[in-house]
């Protein structure tokens, strides 16, 4: 039996129609979000802080990087941030466009061919890039709240850690997915060439 024709490919099918819609939308959101952030940043009220101090002091808010937007940003803080957001917003929107056409090969049930692997192996690979900037930002800004501790606080190792570990599994995951998709071209190959 053919790998390709397999029963569940319509179900498949019906699935990654909805994926489809939602990859859209979430591309939709992210160019808005990319756009308007920025914007957004210019209207936040200025001050002194700047990125140093605020890469140390987001290692020890729970909340992250966006609670000390309340205090004054300086310019440059602003520029960066900016920047750093429109070029993640475009990376992320190109990891989505892989996305949708591998979504778009499962929707034409075209599920184990070389088109769905090109379009899965480059969304992993732009993922993982973006996976190991996050944990650097992260790693640095750790490094910074014990270079320049706030109020004699510094981030919390084991919560980066743990982050890693987090980060790591999720590769892991779609990492096997990728390779379940490779075994699967093999296999409908051999199929064919069987018959």
């Amino acid at each position: 039996m053919q790998v390709q024709k397999h029963a569940r490919i319509a179900n498949i099918r019906k699935l990654s129609r909805y994926f489809l819609f939602l990859t859209v939308l979430t591309m939709v959101i992210i160019a808005i979000g990319g756009i308007g952030f920025p914007i957004f940043l210019m209207t936040v009220s200025s001050g002194d802080l700047t990125v140093t101090e605020y890469l140390a002091r987001a290692a020890i808010m729970d909340d992250g990087y966006f609670s000390l937007l309340k205090e004054g940003l300086s310019l440059q803080l602003k520029v960066v941030a900016g920047l750093a957001w429109v070029v993640w917003s475009a990376v992320i929107g190109l990891v989505l466009v892989h996305i949708n056409q591998l979504l778009t090969c499962f929707h034409e049930g075209e599920i184990f061919n070389k088109k769905a692997i090109f379009h899965a192996r480059r969304a992993f690979n732009i993922n993982l890039i973006v996976v190991a900037s996050m944990v650097g930002v992260d790693f640095l800004s750790i490094l910074l709240s014990h270079i320049y501790p706030s109020n004699g606080n510094t981030g919390d190792v084991g919560h980066f850690i743990a982050r890693i570990f987090d980060h790591l599994t999720w590769i892991g995951f779609f990492l096997l997915l990728l390779w379940s998709l490779e075994i699967g071209v093999d296999l409908n190959e051999e199929a064919e060439l069987t018959i």
